[in-house]
């Protein structure tokens, strides 16, 4: 506080906490002076609390504290520094309430705390851009830097914010040469280019120019490069295993022709990940995965856009984000890389050039597919001990043949193989849908894992014509998750999903989907086939990661048991 002038004529400063709840410590016209606003500070209690709804922080500092019968002044600038050591509870929400803020001419800077907060989120939630105004502290004790006080008082105070210099030993004269990074890298590295309407003929050489320059520090040979080109459709340039020399490379990326047109980002990404890293095109198994996209606006369809983006992600694909000029949304460009640290914003074309060695450095350090999947963390060991309530909805429409319907079961019999069941932590249900619904058995019908398993493997597939998973979605959250039929106060709840096509209601099935999020429980979804809209799965799950799309069909599931056991485990209420 002692970086702030602060009474009535210059600075104000106001106070919420939030756990499950908002609270506010007290309001603008509240405290006159640095010593009132300190000493009403060290007032504050620690309440505690099971939940993160940072949601609701949000929508009490918008609605409430910004209010001018709170002291809020017209004509000045409004600052929220949210502060905050874990994701919050309800995602959507969180988002949502960010942007509504932002709407209201509310300026958000975030700082995380530790290693438990959720990067991604935050940045989505800051304002633009989030390299200004996200921050990142490994420890409370280390917020007391003067140097972060200087940078949030540069800020509040209207100055030019000025981002502190990493923590790392290493500058950036001491970035590794790319040329030397690059050599011997096994790679298969994949640009997709935006050629919309937006860029002019002039600007679209350049970013041409810029990536054949890219392709002078790789490897070729050891590393393969392929090409789409993407605005109303996707147009396939030149595939991986289609030219193997550094000259045939550059010289098919320049001779590259624009079309013009809207940005289907989307469609961009679906391609990519069904057809430019497939091994019929000569995508390799054990080599690092990378895709490079760059584009100067938002997408057409920004939902798909994320949603294609994850999918990328769990497919093991280091994406990239490169942002053009002033149109680009710098949250969008966050949810289609892989890290933040992937994320480029340049002014112009012209500007690319600047870091065409560092997006080099980073694009070969990039570490290799393992097959199978790197697994950091057995999940019977992450497992255990952990207090869960889990329910599986499972699909059993008449689309599901019998034998699949049978596979799905055995999948999840081997699942609950890694929960902790016997001590009495893990809890499980079973509920099947398709018309209709039918409870299988209910948290506290089973208590040792045998059982369960069992209880499992003799579910019967009734069939119908209609898949209404909202109906699913009302059961589990009305009936399944009932403190009469086992659900615990305070337990990790998670509800798994698995169908193999759409919804009956969509709407319904969202706005369902919704009210679990809303209460906390965790939602995964996982689309099994072809027929599947990975839009609803998105709107089904709770997060991006939480969504699975497996395509190969039932046989596949399995390729997904380790990382959903852990994306189970990791569930934190």
């Amino acid at each position: 506080m002692q970086t702030f002038d602060i009474g009535p004529d210059s600075i104000q400063v106001s106070a919420v906490t939030f756990s499950r709840d908002a609270r506010t410590e007290f309001n603008f016209n509240d405290v006159d002076n640095t010593q009132e606003a300190q000493a009403r500070i060290g007032k504050i209690r620690h309440a505690q609390g099971d939940a993160t709804f940072t949601n609701k922080a949000l929508e009490r500092m918008r609605t409430n504290i910004f209010s001018s019968s709170n002291g809020a002044r017209s004509g000045v600038r409004k600052l929220a520094i949210l502060l905050t050591d874990g994701r919050s509870t309800y995602r959507t929400g969180t988002l949502k309430e960010a942007k509504l803020a932002k709407d209201a001419g509310i300026t958000i800077l975030a700082i995380g705390v530790g290693k438990d907060v959720d990067e991604s989120e935050l940045r989505a939630v800051v304002s633009s851009p989030s390299d200004k105004y996200y921050f990142h502290s490994s420890t409370f004790d280390k917020l007391k830097d003067l140097l972060m006080y200087q940078v949030i008082g540069k800020v509040a105070c209207g100055g030019e914010l000025i981002t502190p210099r990493p923590t790392t030993t290493e500058g950036q004269d001491d970035r590794p040469d790319p040329d030397t990074t690059c050599q011997g890298k096994n790679a298969d590295v994949m640009f997709v280019v935006d050629m919309s309407s937006s860029i002019w003929s002039v600007h679209f050489k350049q970013q041409l120019q810029f990536l054949a320059d890219i392709t002078s520090f790789f490897d070729i040979g050891k590393t393969r490069v392929g090409m789409i080109t993407f605005s109303n459709n996707s147009v396939v340039q030149f595939y991986l295993d289609q030219y193997s020399t550094q000259e045939d490379i550059r010289r098919a990326i320049l001779s590259v022709q624009t079309l013009g047109g809207l940005t289907y980002t989307n469609l961009a990404l679906k391609t990519t990940r069904y057809e430019m890293f497939s091994a019929e095109h000569g995508s390799r198994r054990d080599v690092a995965h990378i895709c490079m996209v760059i584009t100067d606006g938002v997408s057409r369809y920004p939902r798909q856009t994320a949603v294609e983006a994850s999918l990328l992600h769990q497919a093991g694909i280091d994406v990239f984000a490169i942002g053009v000029g002033d149109e680009i949304d710098v949250n969008e460009l966050h949810a289609i890389a892989s890290k933040p640290q992937y994320v480029f914003e340049v002014n112009g074309y012209g500007a690319l050039k600047q870091f065409e060695e560092i997006l080099a450095v980073r694009a070969c350090e990039t570490p290799k597919v393992t097959t199978p999947a790197p697994d950091p963390q057995n999940p019977e060991v992450l497992c255990r001990g952990k207090k869960k309530d889990v329910i599986f909805a499972v699909d059993m429409s008449n689309s599901i043949w019998e034998v699949d319907f049978d596979t799905q079961l055995k999948f999840l019999s081997d699942l609950v193989d890694v929960f902790d069941i016997n001590s009495g932590n893990t809890r499980v249900g079973l509920l099947t849908f398709s018309t209709g619904t039918q409870v299988n058995f209910y948290l506290n019908n089973y208590a040792n894992v045998d059982d369960v398993k069992n209880a499992i493997l003799a579910a019967k597939q009734k069939g119908g014509l209609q898949t209404n998973t909202h109906l699913a979605l009302k059961e589990v959250q009305n009936d399944l998750l009932s403190f009469e039929h086992g659900a615990r106060k305070g337990v990790d709840r998670v509800v798994i999903v698995i169908t193999d096509g759409v919804s009956r209601q969509q709407k319904l099935t969202a706005s369902q989907a919704d009210m679990l999020h809303q209460e906390g429980v965790e939602v995964i979804a996982i689309g099994v086939g072809k027929k599947i809209d990975v839009v609803e799965l998105s709107n089904i799950a709770s997060r991006p990661e939480y969504m699975f799309d497996v395509n190969g069909g039932y046989s596949t599931l399995k390729d997904i048991s380790n990382i959903l056991a852990r994306k189970t485990c990791e569930v934190v209420y």
